[in-house]
């Protein structure tokens, strides 16, 4: 996808204007794919001529040369197949099939090396502390609920009872989820993981959220909307995706099938 990778190639050098529209061209390309530029600058609260702007900083003539490309685009992705899709589906299978087709478009965006640099991160780390205030304190706990039978030293950071963190260097690694809207709190724990040179790894939704500038390592995990209900599948799915690998490189891949250890005999 040609307009993805025009997008990540000039990302760095784009005034934060310009980053507000290439964020929302990677999390709803269909946005820019189906409106007028007029349309579309309206939707994302912005101007017209700032639309045009970008189209250019990134590489081409004008909107109409973007949205073509991202509509060939588009049309070249070949979505999940289905055995009933001539059927009639019931509502809560829809559901599910949106979250599938969610899940298959959000992993054309992620930026699949910073994981692999995440799972190296964590697997050398000597603790990880694990944080997340809010909806995302669900993720969060549940990241941890299965990391900490893959890695000693493994904590969730309890908002209601822990004051901060303790550890001080760089072999000592703070996971914090940061989703829309961004807790004030969890920008606070990445400026003093900063400050006792922890790593930091965040996992969020947007290049421009505020604690991105703390992250050794950023994570972005765009999904059309802000609801929550969306980014939940594509979430748990990405934090699957990790510790699969994690699982993997440190060689307890027996924790992918661990009903010997759940049924009672």
């Amino acid at each position: 996808m040609a307009y993805l990778e025009n997008t990540q190639k000039h990302y760095h050098q784009l005034t934060n204007g310009l980053k507000k529209v290439a964020e929302s061209l990677r999390a709803n390309p269909v946005l820019f794919a189906t409106h007028p530029a007029k349309k579309t600058a309206e939707i994302i609260d912005v101007s017209e001529t700032m639309v045009i702007r970008f189209c250019k900083a990134i590489g081409y003539a004008g909107y109409g040369e973007l949205q073509k490309d991202v509509q060939q685009s588009l049309l070249s992705l070949k979505p999940p197949k289905r055995n009933n899709e001539h059927n009639q589906v019931n509502s809560f299978e829809r559901i599910m099939q949106l979250d599938e087709e969610n899940i298959h478009h959000a992993s054309h965006n992620i930026d699949w090396k910073v994981a692999e640099q995440i799972v190296d991160c964590l697997v050398r780390s000597s603790s990880t502390s694990i944080v997340g205030y809010y909806h995302s304190f669900s993720y969060a706990h549940w990241f941890y609920f299965l990391l900490h039978h893959l890695l000693d030293n493994t904590s969730l950071y309890r908002p209601e009872t822990d004051i901060g963190f303790t550890n001080k260097g760089s072999d000592h690694t703070v996971i914090i989820f940061s989703y829309y809207r961004y807790a004030l709190e969890g920008i606070r724990l990445a400026k003093e993981a900063k400050e006792k040179g922890n790593k930091i790894i965040i996992i969020t939704d947007s290049k421009l959220s505020p604690i991105a500038e703390y992250g050794d390592y950023v994570l972005t995990i765009h999904s059309a909307k802000k609801s929550i209900l969306e980014k939940g599948p594509i979430t748990f799915s990405v934090l699957n995706a990790l510790l699969l690998h994690i699982a993997q490189k440190t060689g307890k891949m027996d924790f992918v099938n661990p009903a010997n250890t759940y049924y009672i005999k």
